[in-house]
């Protein structure tokens, strides 16, 4: 399970929005719903490349916080 609302967050901080995210992963808007709804996983490339735009330590929290 991941951190919905600290990813959002980031995004915010960053100026970008979800339609601008699933763009940058190469994916529908659709798709990324699915994602943020955990209705589907995110890939570990998909993590490495939020990584990339939110950089690397925000996504340990984000994604493998307990």
């Amino acid at each position: 399970m991941f951190n919905k609302s600290l990813l959002m967050s980031e995004l915010v901080l960053k100026q970008l929005n979800a339609t601008q995210l699933a763009k940058m992963l190469n994916i529908s808007k659709a798709t990324l719903s699915k994602k943020l709804n955990s209705k589907s996983e995110f890939s570990l490339d998909e993590i490495q490349q939020i990584g990339n735009i939110i950089g690397k330590e925000k996504v340990l929290d984000i994604f493998f916080a307990k």
